[in-house]
Parts: structure tokens; C-alpha cells; sequence
């Protein structure tokens, strides 16, 4: 049961992550979550050692045996409320690789009356060095929009959005070097496409501006380009040390369909620095822009992602936005861990603004951890963070970031 709580946690983002894979994204911020916990699995076996203390000894093949997990999921975040999710994994190895192909199925329910159901698919070929990634999902999302820019997160003020949405992502990566420092590489493609129909509340008395445009809230989006992955981390369920990155670039493809055609850049970077025997340093660094033409909910979304939690995904956005923060992970004792975090992140109106006009929002807070799987090394974790606008709480499968 190695994949017990790392399979569920990423049927948990498809359920709820992909219901609101628009607008404030809070089904995305989970989704993501989620996958990078699953593709930690799926590289567990070449990342850790051997178990036999004689190193040669050969050693054991990678099983072909079919593994099933079913589990409940617990969530909460400041955007989508309080609920649960439930996901069915199959882990299973068609072509004896080290890397397991993943497929899933899940779905979950909020407190906001959200809900969503969705699918998800890795696997690995060509000797590993082939990695592809894809999810799709339906679900409606009940959330807040305040509008766009600094002064309009700020204000306090925000209509109802009833977002129904399909979405779907295709990642294609190739590990271009096998040997030396660029074998850490992977380059490829990303697909991604989302369906919006959302319906608003009834507009503010003397703000009648801030409901978004019916062609936007009605509307869909092809994005297509590059992406990359540098991996180098020592363990990708729990790094002690290296550095983990990840970019794409995608452009509103209107041959497939698109409404808009902007183009998006996406890169966020973590690094891990061992302050002792069970303490870890992480700092982690985001930057997201989009250009014109960018409809409200393709933004790029403050509090995305864990970056920066104290703040409610979607409040602040604008077409560009960056985050810079650094996390204390403890253990403490048995199951038992808890993190300490701070950081300072902005949005601003373009890539060029972000040195100039940046609206600065600063976050910090600290959490609980607990081992909630020992041979998959994954914790269950409780945040609680502040920001500008209060506090706000957290709790979820595996780590931030």
C-alpha cells in the first residue's frame, strides 16, 4: 500500500480541482497539489536506495501486480470552504519500467456547494525517459469575484459567480540527456483546454462594472506551447536538498477553437536546503504573467497554488503577479512535524510593472504535520496563514509545495 495516500490525494484535486479549473482556480490550487504528490510516487523507485545494504546484489524487479486504492479525502481552503472528496487510484506497470502508470478516477463536495467529478492518466515509455500527464473534469464552483487589479482585491467588495466548467490538460515531456547534469531536463508540449459558463449574481448598487463580461463568461480556451521540468531533488516525496522547477508557455490556439488568443508564461522553483538532521529550509519562487486579451479567469490569480496562503485564490489578480517565500519544516517527535512559513508576493498590471508598481502582499503562518503514511512518506497537513485581509486555514494531503 506505498501508494496509499499519494493516489487519493491527486484524485482529490481532479475532484475538486477541476469544478472550478477557472475563475479562482481553487480546484486547480488543489489539483496541483495533488500531482505533484502523484509524480512524486510514480519517481519514488529511482530516486531512493536500494533496500539491501549490499550494493551488489542486483536489484529486484519492479512489480507488474495491479494496485487498487479507494480513500476518502478531507479538505479545506479559504476559496472553495470545507469538504470531502473520495478518488479510486489503479497503479499498475505494463512494461516492467520503474516508474508505475497511474489512472484514477474521483470526485468531492464543499461546503459552498461546489462539487466536481474528473479522470487522470500517467505514464512513463521509452525507457522512462517518455513522461506523459493528463487529467479532464466537469463540476460547478460557487466563488467571489472582487474584480481585477490591486484596489479592486483590496475593496472588499465581490459579486457570486456560479462557474460551470470543463477543462482538460495534456503534458508530453522528453528526457532529451541520460547522463551529467541536464539529465535532470525534461522538454515537451502542453494542451490545455477549459469551457466556461458562468452565471453572476445580481450586480452591485453603484459597481456595475465589476461583473465580468458576458463574452467572457461564456466562452473557451485552447492554450497550447512548451514546457519544461528540472528535477534534481534527492527524493521526490520528501527532498532534503536540490531543486525542483517547472515552466510553460502557451498561446490561444483560435485553429482549435480558442475565444481568445493570449498567451500565458507560467514558472515556479523550489529548492531545498538541509538546516540539520530533521529540519529542511524550502524557498520557493513564482512568477506568472499573461498578456492582453487574457480573459478574467485565465489571469494570473494571487494565492494559486499555496503562493502565498493567507490569501483567497482569485482576490488578487491582474496579468502579472510573483511570490517569493521560504518554509522551516520540523519534525518534532513520532508522527508528529510542524512548518513554519513567510514570504512576500504582488500583483501587478503587467511583467514589466512587477519591478515598478507592484501591489506588495506579504503572508505568514505556520502548521501541523502528521505522518499519515510511513512507507509513502506522506503527511496530512493543518496551515493556518495570515495576510492583508486576515487569517485563513488550511488543511490537505502532502505538503504546499
Amino acid at each position: 500500500m506505498r501508494h496509499a495516500l499519494a493516489g487519493p490525494s491527486l484524485m482529490m484535486c481532479l475532484g475538486m480541482a477541476l469544478p472550478a479549473a477557472a475563475q479562482n482556480t481553487p480546484s486547480r490550487e488543489i489539483m496541483d497539489q495533488a500531482q505533484s504528490v502523484q509524480a512524486s510516487e510514480t519517481k519514488a523507485d529511482d530516486r531512493t536506495e536500494p533496500p539491501t545494504p549490499d550494493a551488489t546484489l542486483p536489484l529486484a524487479p519492479p512489480s507488474t501486480k495491479p494496485d487498487l486504492v479507494i480513500a476518502p479525502i478531507p479538505l479545506s481552503n479559504p476559496a472553495m470552504g470545507t469538504g470531502l472528496a473520495g478518488a479510486a487510484i489503479l497503479y499498475y506497470n505494463p512494461n516492467g519500467s520503474s516508474r508505475p502508470w497511474i489512472s484514477g478516477i474521483g470526485g468531492g463536495y464543499t461546503s459552498t456547494d461546489s462539487w466536481g467529478v474528473g479522470v487522470s492518466h500517467n505514464m512513463t515509455l521509452a525507457d522512462d525517459r517518455l513522461r506523459f500527464q493528463g487529467w479532464a473534469g466537469y463540476g460547478v464552483a460557487n466563488l467571489r469575484f472582487y474584480g481585477i487589479g490591486a484596489n479592486a482585491g483590496a475593496s472588499n467588495l465581490s459579486i457570486k459567480l456560479r462557474d460551470k466548467a470543463f477543462a482538460a490538460m495534456v503534458d508530453t515531456q522528453y528526457q532529451i540527456f541520460s547522463k551529467g547534469f541536464l539529465r535532470h531536463l525534461s522538454f515537451g508540449a502542453r494542451l490545455y483546454y477549459l469551457n466556461m459558463d458562468a452565471r453572476a449574481s445580481l450586480p452591485l448598487p453603484n459597481h456595475p462594472n465589476l461583473t465580468p463580461p458576458a463574452i467572457e463568461r461564456h466562452s473557451q480556451i485552447s492554450m497550447l506551447g512548451p514546457s519544461f521540468t528540472f528535477d534534481s531533488r534527492n527524493n521526490p516525496v520528501d527532498p532534503r536538498k536540490g531543486v525542483y522547477t517547472t515552466g510553460s508557455l502557451t498561446y490561444g490556439a483560435d485553429w482549435l477553437g480558442s475565444d481568445f488568443t493570449h498567451h500565458k508564461l507560467q514558472i515556479a522553483g523550489n529548492g531545498y536546503f538541509p538546516l540539520g538532521r530533521e529540519t529542511v529550509l524550502v524557498v520557493r519562487k513564482t512568477l506568472c504573467e499573461a498578456s492582453d486579451g487574457a480573459p478574467y479567469y485565465d489571469l494570473c490569480l494571487y494565492g494559486q497554488n499555496g503562493d502565498l496562503r493567507g490569501y483567497e485564490t482569485g482576490r488578487y489578480r491582474d496579468r502579472a503577479s510573483w511570490a517569493l517565500q521560504g518554509e522551516v519544516r520540523q519534525h518534532l517527535f513520532g508522527k508528529i512535524g510542524m512548518v513554519a512559513f513567510g514570504g512576500v508576493g504582488g500583483i501587478a498590471r503587467s511583467g514589466k510593472d512587477i519591478w515598478k508598481h507592484t501591489k506588495m502582499l506579504p503572508a505568514g503562518g505556520f502548521g501541523l504535520r502528521y505522518l499519515a503514511s510511513k512507507d509513502a512518506n506522506v503527511n496530512l497537513r493543518a496551515d493556518i496563514a495570515w495576510g492583508k485581509d486576515g487569517a485563513a486555514f488550511y488543511f490537505g494531503i502532502g505538503e504546499a509545495f
